[in-house]
């Protein structure tokens, strides 16, 4: 199970990070869609610059998931971006469009991640929670916000009573025209409707907060960035604040996902048992049986790419991949008794052919194409040989005497 879950987190931190920091520094064309409805959101998404934190969000969790730095909280994160993401992809470029396929995919990568590190979250889901002070004053807070929210949901969806506000400064009815034509803000409706609910009856209180604080983010946004009118930026602030307090009042439900480091699914605290072992930190030794287990499954991640995704997109993807694919042949290499540094060998090989074929540096054909053909025979190499060399007497472990015995 480990593996594969290593697989998803691979395809999702290498998707994830160039996405990300192709919206500030350009690395290949941005999508902006084909259909009516996809055009239109994603330009209000950029002209108001919400795009700027989407991406962003995009970027870190891609960076923490793929070196193991708070990646329980960075997937809860990320996963509002990823359900726009497959939002875009699906419904609005089409159900059977290829685009939707990536949508699929990043949600799918997402929710199936997050499953993997349930444990983290297990304390959100609490059925019934108490708060760590004030307990009166916060089931009264929880009680008003929860009400709020349900009105409001109720209203936009079926009630009618109060009209929706539609913006008064041209980015803020913009970005409301988009939300509304592409019935995104539905869905936000939706969210407020079921997640208040629950937060007005006390029952998964945690989870229904930390589900409604993406919109109150938005909200925020939208009310005191974009439309800047006293009222819509005053209920903004007074939603956003009461949201974030009340998960304060909780803060102990949300420990699990505050973890720094965090074990998956399948894992175990040995170094060579779990991703940051063998992925993430360089200074270790990984055996031999461990390491050709982990080493398929980074190759089926570059091979992911290599097969599934087209263009400079893939060759991004599989470039963030070096990084883990380089850390494992260290760390075999130290346990044969080799020096780690033997890794850069294949690793700066590898950095020339991704700049020669990224066209940032610039040299022949006859030249590029043998330099990608030395990159890939040096890599095999060190990859084969960590598969079949011996390894060394663990002095770690059993002390210098096993070693010489």
């Amino acid at each position: 199970m480990k593996y594969a879950v290593w697989f998803v987190r691979f395809v999702f931190a290498a998707w994830m990070i160039p996405a990300g920091l192709n919206h500030f520094i350009q690395l290949f064309p941005q999508p902006m869609g084909t259909q009516p409805l996809s055009h239109e959101l994603v330009v209000a998404l950029i002209d108001s610059h919400l795009f700027d934190l989407v991406k962003a969000v995009e970027l870190i969790a891609g960076v923490g998931v793929l070196f193991g730095f708070y990646t329980p909280l960075l997937l809860l994160i990320c996963m509002p971006v990823s359900f726009n993401v497959f939002y875009w992809d699906a419904p609005l470029e089409g159900w059977g469009s290829r685009a939707a396929l990536f949508g699929y995919s990043t949600l799918f990568s997402n929710v199936l991640l997050c499953l993997a590190f349930n444990k983290s979250y297990r304390s959100m889901f609490a059925l019934r929670v108490t708060a760590s002070a004030k307990q009166q004053l916060v089931v009264a807070g929880r009680i008003l916000f929860g009400a709020w929210m349900v009105l409001n949901g109720a209203n936009a969806l079926f009630l009618s009573l109060w009209p929706t506000p539609v913006g008064n400064e041209p980015l803020a009815i913009q970005l409301m025209d988009a939300l509304v034509h592409s019935r995104l803000i539905d869905v936000a409706m939706a969210i407020q409707l079921v997640a208040g609910a629950l937060i007005l009856v006390g029952a998964l209180v945690p989870a229904a907060l930390c589900l409604l604080m993406p919109i109150s983010v938005c909200a925020l946004f939208w009310g005191v960035i974009l439309d800047h009118q006293p009222l819509s930026a005053a209920l903004a602030l007074v939603a956003f604040a009461a949201n974030g307090l009340l998960m304060l009042a909780y803060l102990r439900y949300y420990q699990g996902s505050l973890q720094r480091r965090a074990l998956a699914l399948g894992e175990s605290p040995e170094a060579h048992g779990n991703f940051d072992g063998l992925f993430v930190n360089p200074t270790g030794r990984t055996p031999r049986s461990p390491y050709v287990a982990a080493l398929i499954t980074v190759a089926a991640a570059i091979a992911f790419f290599a097969y599934f995704v087209p263009g400079r997109t893939a060759q991004f993807c599989m470039l963030m991949l070096a990084y883990p694919a380089s850390v494992l042949i260290a760390r075999r290499l130290r346990d044969m008794g080799q020096s780690a540094w033997l890794a850069l060998v294949a690793v700066l090989p590898i950095l020339a052919a991704f700049a020669i074929k990224l066209g940032y540096a610039s040299v022949g054909d006859a030249v590029g194409g043998s330099v990608a053909w030395i990159a890939l025979a040096v890599s095999a190499a060190l990859a084969l040989w960590g598969c079949i060399g011996s390894g060394q007497p663990d002095t770690d472990r059993f002390g210098p005497a096993a070693a010489s015995s």
